[in-house]
């Protein structure tokens, strides 16, 4: 972690995993005013334990908002297949992004896109300027976003216990590059977000298909070389193969308010210990002024 210098954050990944985390042993927080705060407690923990680990010079936290970006409008049933959070979880997401503006962390979200797209437009701004970026997610869909000077940790357990993706180590993993993640989804789909892929065609078939023909493009190119009902798949199933590939695709170029200097790692502890005080979370101002000293 620490051979990186500008941390960004699945802000939505990470507030989901937190509140799970407590809620699945009964740990159901809540301040004095009645305010839920065991996901915000959590997402304090990870973000600034990743933040001791790491010390980033840049901070910044992503988020979605909506399901109806503009996947929806290529493929409505798009993440149809979700199911609601928890109502004690829900009102956490607006808490958590009034502590991160409190402490002074720079955060974007937008409905037409989703968290993904934000970190992936933000994360190769950021190492095209030179930096060595780390993002922390529990989203493997991130793993396309791996390159020199780019690095993706899937949190498993909080940021205990990460999987660390660099080209080398992806390609080592998954046998596939970063781009080919991307054509993987394509062709064997993703029932997490109902992307539905070819139909018959799981990881395996999916991964010995693009060693041989690289792309999805490629192989629909090269249809009339296969055999038998593999051939009457992808003639059948061209179109929706493509369309999965689009779906799955992280978009790098998402409109930002942020730049990647306006990212630089600085705490505004005034406001930071009055929005901390209001919600019963006072502990985690030792933790800033630690980290400020340690910066």
């Amino acid at each position: 972690m620490k051979n990186s210098n500008f941390l960004i954050v699945d802000g939505s990944s990470m507030l989901v995993r937190a509140y799970f985390a407590s809620a699945f042993s009964g740990r159901i927080m809540r301040s004095s005013s009645g305010v839920y705060t065991n996901g915000v407690f959590g997402f304090l923990n990870m973000m600034l334990s990743a933040v001791e680990k790491m010390q980033p010079t840049h901070l910044f936290v992503a988020w979605d908002v909506s399901r109806d970006t503009f996947r929806r409008e290529l493929f409505p049933q798009y993440k149809g297949t979700r199911g609601e959070l928890p109502d004690e979880l829900h009102p956490q997401f607006e808490t958590m992004k009034e502590v991160l503006a409190a402490i002074g962390v720079p955060q974007h979200f937008d409905e037409k896109y989703e968290a993904d797209d934000i970190i992936g437009t933000l994360a190769y701004q950021a190492s095209d300027a030179g930096h060595k970026v780390l993002v922390l997610t529990g989203d493997r869909d991130a793993l396309q976003l791996v390159r020199s000077g780019v690095t993706v940790a899937i949190m498993k357990k909080g940021i205990t216990e990460m999987e660390m993706y660099t080209p080398a180590s992806l390609f080592e993993t998954w046998g596939l590059t970063a781009s080919q993640i991307i054509d993987l989804k394509g062709l064997m789909g993703d029932t997490s977000d109902n992307i539905p892929g070819v139909p018959g065609i799981g990881e395996k078939t999916a991964k010995k298909l693009l060693l041989e023909y690289g792309t999805v493009e490629n192989l629909i190119e090269n249809r009339h070389l296969l055999k038998g009902k593999m051939k009457e798949k992808i003639e059948e199933h061209q179109e929706i193969a493509m369309l999965s590939k689009r779906l799955a695709t992280i978009v790098t170029d998402v409109p930002m308010v942020h730049g990647v200097e306006d990212c630089k790692l600085s705490f505004k502890m005034e406001s930071a210990k009055e929005k901390l005080k209001e919600l019963d979370l006072n502990r985690f101002v030792a933790n800033l002024e630690r980290l400020i000293q340690v910066g």
